[in-house]
């Protein structure tokens, strides 16, 4: 299997989870974040199949076997210091490819750990933090670009934290060396590190160290079965290196082969196949990842569970909170000096100031009418109307949310219920009028319309127009009829009948859940009149009831379900965003991959790869 399909797979999942992640869990959806399968997605995978791949060489053991003299001998000299009190040894050491640093991001290769530079052998074993981790370069530029190298902590030290430590290397290597004694090779906690790196798919290559040869050869040979059961790794490689501490000191180790192909771990290393080593190291951890019980599959059942359980909720909440209310009657004025504006500025300059002339003189008139009332006080009465249906409404709402609340299941309960507290309701009404008094009651979206529609009018009806544009200055002295009049073709009276008799009756059907409204009549009502300006003052009456109606629609609904709905909304469509089915389809499609990887014989994948070249240093 290529290594890229591996990467880019890997890449685009952990993606779409990190931004799953950001939208669910401030909505109250446990984090993952402690979880293993997120350890292994991004503290495994994801550093490894960015910035390029390298491979991680971890020496790893229990106490007193000489970890750290193998690990020099690795890297040619004494990188790590050599303590006579091995559990002295405090902090893991790391050699890096010259510039490796400034390829990839150290924090992200090792993660958890606090990173110090090198500055002498003694930094193993000096004070500082339990997660400190040393870190120097090859300077020589003779270890390969690709290739780092780590001596660890005991694994069963007497310090604890070194467990720790050990296990977030071993997390983090592609390849294990374990070094291992006559008196450590079955040890429990030996056993145990290993097995979990064996589970994890890990290469591991076992070093008996300090053995008496070749009297011990047989007693390796049957420590190494013990140790291979008690684990059930199948090392790439096995050694024997005599007991010899001047050879120790002098960086001489002589290795003993116990496996066929064996040389020494340094030239073996190099022969290792690179893409192979790291498409198997991945292939544990992506394995552990995709585990369908514990894994990622589950964090991503449970959205899908909880996206289930707020969509039944909302559409509970949403049935609950549609109402049915009366629009009250709308200032004539409202529409017609809309109109009126919208035609002024196409009269002649003579028209123009005909009709200021007149327009005095009728205002004054219009005074005088029996009924008549101020344009503000109709306006003043038209939202105190407002107010009292919005209240009655408010009313019928929260009657309903209560029923709803009694018969619900425990997800539609635990958002009902802070909704229909006493303080949350009177926050409500309180919140609903002060909303209202800020809603201004023509908008400049309105405006608009009128504008669109009056435009399109023109076009349809030119002649029409130019009469009406021409009759301004005959009818100005009554404007405030007559505007009506030269559309609707009848007089003030009228003009109040006609209103009456369709828009003020007009049902208005509201979903509050959704913020919207839509008028039952209006529009529809007039849509057969014979006058094309009729049929226009309708429909220009009617847009306004609907834009009025979505507006109010939606105040009631911030003022009653505000951050509630809105919580319901996003918890309702996880499963169903863009990087839910992205995760989805990246797991199905890695899963698949990892069938068929499973299915090849042991060392079959990517034998066409050539090895890593690594050149070999003599002790």
């Amino acid at each position: 299997m290529e290594y890229a399909t591996w990467s880019g797979q890997i890449v685009k999942l952990a993606q779409a989870v990190s931004r799953l992640e950001a939208e669910a869990t401030p909505l109250g959806v446990p984090s993952p974040g402690s979880t293993a399968w997120y350890a292994n997605l991004f503290q495994k995978l994801l550093p490894q199949v960015t910035g390029g791949p390298y491979l991680i060489v971890a020496v790893a053991g229990g106490t007193n076997i000489g970890k750290s003299t193998m690990f020099n001998h690795l890297v040619g000299f004494p990188a790590s210091r050599v303590h006579p009190d091995a559990t002295q040894t405090r902090h893991p050491v790391c050699l890096l490819p010259r510039t490796f640093s400034q390829r990839h991001e150290l924090a992200r290769v090792f993660p958890g750990f606090e990173l110090g530079s090198w500055t002498s052998e003694d930094d193993a074993v000096a004070e500082g933090p339990s997660n400190r981790l040393i870190h120097r370069e090859d300077t020589s530029g003779v270890q390969p670009p690709n290739l780092v190298l780590l001596d660890t902590p005991d694994v069963d030290g007497a310090i604890p934290v070194n467990w720790d430590r050990a296990r977030l290397i071993s997390h983090a290597a592609d390849v294990l060396i374990a070094v291992l004694t006559q008196q450590k090779f079955n040890d429990a906690a030996v056993r145990r590190f290993f097995r979990e790196a064996a589970e994890a798919d890990k290469t591991i290559l076992v070093v008996f160290n300090m053995v008496e040869w070749p009297e011990d050869r047989e007693h390796c040979l049957r420590w190494l079965d013990t140790f291979c059961k008690g684990t059930g790794a199948t090392p790439a490689h096995v050694y024997a290196v005599p007991r010899d501490r001047s050879a120790a000191r002098e960086n001489r180790l002589t290795f003993h082969s116990l496996s066929q192909g064996a040389t020494e771990p340094r030239g073996d290393l190099a022969e290792l196949r690179f893409t192979e080593i790291k498409v198997r190291s991945l292939r544990g951890a992506l394995r552990q990842m995709l585990e369908a019980r514990e894994g990622l599959p589950a964090y991503l059942r449970e959205l899908k569970n909880v996206a289930e359980e707020n969509r039944e909720a909302r559409d509970a909440i949403r049935r609950a909170v549609q109402t049915k209310m009366i629009a009250p009657e709308l200032p004539g004025h409202i529409v017609s000096d809309e109109i009126w504006r919208w035609l002024t500025p196409r009269r002649t300059r003579f028209d123009r100031a005909v009709h200021s002339f007149y327009g005095r003189i009728g205002s004054a008139m219009v005074r005088l009418l029996p009924g008549h009332r101020d344009p503000a006080e109709q306006e003043a009465g038209y939202i105190e109307a407002e107010q009292s249906q919005l209240n009655r409404a408010l009313e019928s709402i929260y009657a309903t949310l209560e029923l709803v609340e009694a018969t619900a299941t425990s997800v539609v309960r635990r958002e009902l219920t802070p909704i229909l507290t006493g303080e949350e309701r009177r926050r409500a009404f309180d919140e609903l009028q002060t909303g209202l008094a800020k809603t201004p009651i023509l908008t400049e979206a309105y405006r608009q319309t009128i504008a669109r529609k009056l435009e399109q009018f023109e076009a349809n009806n030119p002649t029409m127009m130019r009469a009406i544009e021409w009759g301004l200055v005959a009818t100005a002295v009554i404007r405030p009829a007559i505007t009506l009049c030269m559309f609707s073709g009848a007089d003030l009276a009228a003009h109040a009948a006609l209103h009456v008799g369709t828009h003020s009756m007009a049902q208005i059907f509201v979903d509050l859940a959704a913020g919207t409204a839509v008028t039952v009549g209006g529009e529809g009502t007039l849509a057969g009149l014979g006058s094309p300006a009729k049929r226009l003052l309708a429909d220009l009456f009617a847009k306004y009831y609907e834009e009025r109606a979505t507006i109010l629609a939606r105040l009631v609904r911030d003022c009653v379900l505000g951050r509630h709905l809105e919580r319901i909304d996003r918890l309702a469509t996880l499963a169903e965003s863009g990087d839910y089915k992205d995760a989805m389809e990246k797991i199905e499609n890695l899963s698949r991959e990892l069938a068929v990887l499973d299915e090849s014989p042991p060392g079959s994948a990517d034998d066409h790869k050539a090895p890593v070249a690594v050149e070999s240093r003599t002790g």
